[in-house]
């Protein structure tokens, strides 16, 4: 079984290259390619020379939180898989925050036995469950039926108190976050009806070729979709959701298989305090770490996943 790791980072190459030491420790069927937002800090090439199988993608995108890039940054990765004949049977989306927390025998098991076409996080915008946070009833409607445009970040502070003046009527939304402040109507159309309704969930996924293949052409054959997705807001929780969600022959498991905290910074930063806890949680991946805040915790799951020590000798 091969097996691709996509990682979209954008931080601390140290830590991203010793999670892909992690990704290869004792396998030669791992493909690992690397999308580093550069704009943000930088990844010399040559420290990946001396590593099979894996490569830094070249023109990454510059990510913004909340943009479509998000979603751009996995699917030129996906391109480079399809563009240069790379064969896996599972592919895996992980940030360079992410580290395994469960032996990756054990989650090669659990995909060579699969039955479905991937695991990954999803909901019906209109049906959201109360395990989610930071949804409310209108938050798929205000996200993914409206066209959003960036304004000058100096109106942030207005379009704070804005806000509940704005948002209740049915045809103009403002927003403003940790990625400035935006302006949206309501699309004319969307792509969105009863026979394709638009779904959500966390960005993360582990889906098969047959997945993957399906969403590659699917965007292929429906621009109008993506051109949709590319107005509105946080589009990386719902995009892949709403395409595989309606393709009528595939199948999914309900289940992202990643250990996420939920509390501030949002998501939580692992340490060595939480190591019972991510061992116990049945999942196979965890997000997020910081190897400068605590790297103990990496060296505590390395012994627990039985990977060989990580060395200089990579870095």
């Amino acid at each position: 079984m091969n097996i691709a790791y996509v990682i979209t980072s954008h931080t601390n190459h140290q830590q991203v290259l010793r999670l892909v030491h992690a990704l290869q420790t004792g396998r030669n069927t791992v493909q690992i390619v690397i999308h580093h937002d550069a704009a943000q800090t930088a990844f010399d090439p040559a420290l990946l020379a001396d590593l099979p199988a894996v490569h830094l993608l070249e023109n990454p995108v510059a990510v913004g939180w909340g943009e479509f890039s998000v979603v751009e940054a996995e699917l030129r990765c996906l391109d480079w898989l399809q563009q240069n004949a790379i064969d896996f049977d599972w592919l895996v989306l992980l940030s360079g925050q992410d580290y395994p927390i469960q032996p990756l025998s054990r989650f090669e098991q659990l995909l060579n036995s699969a039955t479905s076409d991937g695991f990954l996080e999803y909901f019906p915008i209109d049906q959201v469950p109360p395990t989610q946070w930071n949804w409310h009833d209108q938050t798929g409607i205000d996200r993914y039926y409206y066209h959003y445009h960036t304004v000058p970040a100096q109106l942030r502070p207005l379009f704070y108190k804005l806000y509940r003046v704005v948002n209740w009527q049915p045809y103009l939304r403002v927003k403003a976050g940790r990625f400035g402040a935006k302006i949206a109507t309501r699309a004319a159309q969307s792509p969105f009806s009863p026979n394709f309704p638009c779904y959500a969930g966390s960005q993360w996924h582990t889906l098969s070729r047959c997945a993957v293949s399906y969403l590659m052409q699917f965007i292929q054959e429906h621009p109008e979709v993506v051109e949709h997705y590319r107005h509105t807001m946080i589009p990386d929780e719902s995009f892949v959701q709403t395409i595989l969600l309606n393709a009528p022959d595939l199948q999914f498991v309900n289940d992202h298989l990643r250990h996420i905290s939920w509390t501030p910074p949002y998501p939580a930063v692992f340490g060595t305090a939480d190591f019972q806890t991510l061992i116990q949680s049945e999942k196979f991946f965890a997000r997020k770490f910081d190897l400068r805040q605590d790297a103990q915790i990496f060296d505590q799951l390395d012994a627990h996943l039985g990977i060989t020590p990580y060395t200089a000798a990579l870095s």
